[in-house]
């Protein structure tokens, strides 16, 4: 506990202030300082008393960082540290440590050497983010704790029964129709500004700009020119040129493999010094419909797809047209131009320093953040819930805000201080007659709302619950719209008190719903009735975002086989350029999350809540919203099923295991071309058949030698399946999951490929009369080629590595015969494949996950 102010501490705050306000223009002298700061304490008394605190609370730090943090204690905090130094304690124990980067860990390091440098154990539950942290803090936190010791993922409790089992949903929603305007006009800004670069005349002048090299030409970090590929520039070869449109540059810059103050003699090295720039350019100009200049090698199919995001490709190409150009010209035009561009970019959360891009705060991204309509998917989904549960649900939404002050001048009109924050949330459900049965109640650090439904219950309960702890308390209520707002007067009126009061109310029923924010319904808030967690906020921290669902998991004594559902409310627009900016701060959240998913493995990051739901973008969100919003309602609705998935007291591998997620290319139907199977090619048997050859093929090749290796496979929502190797070592895990991705993905280069055929069944007069027993053998068959697929590089080495897999490829899959795709009618074969097939290859993910 530290000490209260004392004067010394006062004196020196005073001085930090007026230092503060000569060094802003304020004050001219410490006089007048003095001066302005006591006018203000006998004015406006609270505000100084504000002020004072904070300059005290900096000079705390200063001293507290410099090692002085024991002199700042309270006598009493000083006396139990003697105390227990005086016994030789030996080791301490802390818990909750993650709170050790900051002030505390500077009581700690001068603690440390007080009672004799014990041995320090942290434990957490949630480790630090340490970024945005003072170096010296994070430093002393590292020097006591290291790298984490030991470890216990929370599927792990769950699975051992410690805390409740828990799905994870998401609900998404489209941004309302003023705030789509917002949106589409930054992209019809960038879209112009983009027309406007790569136009002939490229709106700028046609004065000549000097493109001398700096200095002496040399590429900073390459001291070898011969091993990098490049050639000094010399003031002669730099010259003067006319002032080149985006499209020119780009083509120019990759004709003469040229950087700033660098040019490589081939395109490898090119490449390898900048190959972001190196693949966006070429993207860039293939959109553009321009040609690659001779000896730049062209796109396939897998490095140009055909629902690649444009800024994916126009952000490097635009960044270093900046930096590498505009900005070094000395025609002010071009200049203004180049601060066009970064003006434009920073709309969409996108900076342009120095050095390269960084996000940076966006007015898209917070439209998004905060969408009105977030508060409106509230409805659908608790009335799907309380369907679910009915009088035992007990559903909490969390918010960032109460109210925000952060709503910017472009923003204002189009978002107000309530929008996205608690207040919003709250009178939308008071706006719907079901979720009004809720009884919903809003908790903050400053405002308590009720439905006015409930008034005299809650007035009448909270009065014997402060009565029994004997709390002066006065409560009274004041009507607001539709809702009452409660003020309370006395001594032991406060947010820790009112909290604690409103929880256990929430617990007994009389309100089903709690609104409030992260800030007191996150870390050390405790109701283990909690059933349903709407997650409106925007952390993505692994320490907040484990600290909110945290709430979720607690177990329930009065339900034995509680399950939690904690949602996710994501706002997309996908027609727009950062219109899946929620949806990447979904991925966040999600990327220190574990989760069950309908295999019974438990998967780390994003796809556990879906299988459709990448690191890079969803796949068919943009066109299926709607039908993965009714998956997750019924998901929702299927608690039981979820808790027989997480396989609750059975025995788990704590280690991972590498997993290959396939949704085949539709029209790979058809019957195995074998003849006489009446059962047709389905996504799980036919990559079961695959997997079957090429396990074998590894086998026999003596690439796995574990005994007892066997395939998993198993179906997952939106028709994906899953397949991996059990007992086996990561190494063969890991082989395994790379020869599937090659056998079932896109044709990107293959030494080897083999074609997979399909049977193929037409009904004919005499099929149709017949009884079906009969007239199945009076169907017209006929075989076709489905699809040409890549021999795993790991089996395509040589030959008989070939031959292994060409066997094993008959027997289970079809027949085909192993070609040789580098050279002559192989790669003739290959490249109408690829063309053929550029559209029609699997989706696929590679994950990790426990069993």
């Amino acid at each position: 506990m530290p000490a209260r102010a004392d004067a010394g501490i006062t004196l020196q705050a005073t001085e930090l202030w007026c230092d503060r306000l000569i060094e802003a223009g304020e004050a001219s002298n410490r006089e007048e300082a003095k001066l302005w700061i006591d006018e203000l304490q006998a004015n406006n008394p609270d505000y100084h008393k504000q002020r004072l605190a904070a300059h005290s609370k900096k000079v705390r730090d200063e001293l507290s960082m410099d090692g002085h943090s024991l002199s700042l204690l309270h006598p009493s905090s000083s006396e139990i540290l003697k105390r227990i130094a005086a016994q030789g304690i030996g080791a301490l124990i802390l818990d909750e440590c993650h709170h050790l980067v900051g002030h505390w860990g500077r009581v700690l390091s001068s603690a440390y050497e007080l009672l004799g440098q014990p041995v320090v154990i942290g434990l957490t539950a949630t480790p630090p983010g340490l970024d945005n942290k003072e170096p010296k803090d994070v430093e002393r936190y590292q020097s006591f704790f290291g790298p984490i010791d030991y470890e216990v993922p929370v599927p792990a409790i769950v699975k051992d029964g410690y805390l409740s089992p828990y799905q994870d949903l998401a609900w998404f929603v489209r941004p309302s129709a003023e705030e789509l305007k917002f949106v589409a006009s930054a992209d019809q800004q960038l879209d112009a500004l983009i027309e406007r670069l790569c136009c002939p005349e490229s709106g700028v002048s046609k004065n000549e700009i000097d493109s001398e090299i700096d200095g002496d030409g040399q590429e900073p970090g390459i001291s070898n020119e011969q091993e990098a590929g490049t050639q000094k520039l010399t003031g002669q070869e730099a010259g003067k040129v006319h002032p080149l449109n985006l499209v020119d540059w780009i083509a120019q810059t990759l004709s003469e493999l040229r950087f700033p103050n660098a040019r490589f003699d081939r395109w490898s090295a090119f490449e390898k010094r900048d190959p972001a720039f190196s693949l966006a350019a070429r993207r860039f100009l293939n959109r553009q419909g321009a040609g690659l200049p001779n000896g730049v090698p062209d796109l396939n199919a897998a490095e140009l797809p055909g629902d690649l995001p444009e800024l994916e490709y126009w952000v490097p190409v635009l960044d270093r047209y900046v930096r590498h150009y505009l900005r070094r010209s000395p025609d002010s035009s071009l200049q203004r131009l180049g601060d066009d561009v970064v003006r434009t970019l920073r709309t969409l959360g996108i900076q342009i320093t120095e050095a390269g891009t960084r996000a940076c705060a966006s007015p898209v991204s917070r439209v998004l953040a905060y969408s009105s309509n977030k508060a409106t998917a509230l409805i659908p989904v608790l009335m799907q819930e309380m369907d679910n549960l009915g009088d035992t649900i007990r559903a909490v939404v969390v918010t960032d805000f109460e109210r925000s002050s952060a709503v910017t001048a472009e923003l204002k009109g189009l978002m107000d201080s309530e929008t996205g924050g608690a207040i919003a949330a709250f009178k939308t459900l008071l706006s719907d007659p079901k979720t009004d049965e809720l009884e919903p109640v809003l908790v903050t650090g400053s405002t308590v709302l009720i439905d006015d439904e409930i008034e005299a219950e809650f007035l009448q309960q909270c009065r014997q619950w402060l009565e029994e702890r004997e709390l002066m308390v006065e409560l009274s209520s004041e009507a607001v719209l539709n809702f009452r707002q409660i003020h309370g007067a006395g001594r032991d009126w406060s947010p820790r008190v009112y909290i604690e009061m409103i929880t256990d109310l929430f617990q007994q029923g009389l309100t089903r719903c709690l609104i409030g924010t992260r800030g007191l319904l996150g870390e050390g808030w405790d109701a283990n009735k909690i059933n349903v967690l709407v997650d409106l906020t925007t952390v993505t921290t692994s320490m907040s975002i484990n600290q909110l669902r945290g709430r979720s998991f607690r177990l329930d004594p009065e339900w034995k086989t509680k399950i939690a559902n904690n949602w996710d409310i994501v706002c997309i627009a996908p027609e727009f350029k950062k219109g899946f900016d929620d949806y990447s701060r979904f991925i966040r959240k999600h990327r220190s999350l574990y989760g069950v998913t309908d295999d019974g493995a438990i998967e780390k990051g994003v796809g556990h809540v879906h299988p459709a739901f990448t690191e890079i973008q969803p796949e068919g969100l943009e066109s299926s919203a709607g039908v993965f919003n009714d998956e997750m309602l019924k998901r929702s609705s299927r608690r039981k099923r979820a808790r027989q998935l997480w396989q609750i007291g059975k025995p788990y591998q704590s280690v991972p295991v590498r997993a290959v997620e396939a949704k085949l290319p539709s029209g790979n139907g058809g019957f195995p071309p074998f003849g006489g199977s009446n059962v047709e090619w389905t996504s799980r048997s036919l990559t079961r058949a695959i997997s079957e050859a090429v396990i074998a093929s590894l086998i026999e090749a003596e690439l796995i030698n574990s005994p007892g290796v066997s395939i998993h496979d198993g179906e997952l929502a939106g028709g994906y399946v899953r397949v991996f190797i059990e007992n086996a070592s990561p190494a063969e895990n890991k082989i395994f999951a790379t020869s599937m991705k090659e056998v079932l993905g896109p044709l990107t280069g293959p030494r080897y490929i083999i074609e997979r055929s399909i049977e193929t069944r037409q009904e004919t007069f005499l099929s149709r009369m017949l009884p079906e027993i009969v007239g199945r053998y009076f169907r017209k068959s006929s075989f076709s080629v489905a699809m040409i697929h890549a021999v795993p590089s790991a089996l395509g080495r040589n030959k008989k590595l070939v031959a292994i897999f060409e066997k094993y490829w008959n027997e289970f899959v079809s027949p085909g015969e192993a070609v040789f795709a580098q050279r002559g009618a192989g790669r003739e074969l290959l490249e109408q494949a690829v063309n053929e097939q550029a559209n029609a290859v699997s989706r696929l993910h590679e994950k990790e996950v426990f069993l």
